[in-house]
């Protein structure tokens, strides 16, 4: 059984620290992350959706909040759903 507030809390702790290598990465080294992109989308070449300058900060801020926000949900979501059918098993 999850405690569900505490895995989520988990969840979006380590999503966000993932979300800022990221973002730090996206502008010491934006040539990797464009190169992991395309090799993560197997026959599609995602070079001509490369950006052409840095991410504003506030969306930076604003994308940070939302993916934690979606992350804890869905984390305490999951761990709830999983609680109930465990109980039925």
């Amino acid at each position: 059984m999850f405690k569900s507030a505490s895995f989520a809390n988990a969840a979006t702790i380590v999503t966000a620290v993932f979300y800022i290598i990221c973002a730090i990465l996206s502008y010491a080294i934006p040539d990797l992350l464009n190169n992991i992109a395309n090799s993560w989308a197997h026959s599609l070449s995602l070079t001509t959706l490369k950006a052409t300058q840095p991410m504003a900060l506030s969306s930076l801020i604003f994308g940070l909040v939302t993916i934690s926000v979606v992350t804890w949900v869905t984390a305490y979501s999951f761990a709830e759903l999983y609680n109930h059918l465990a109980k039925k098993s």
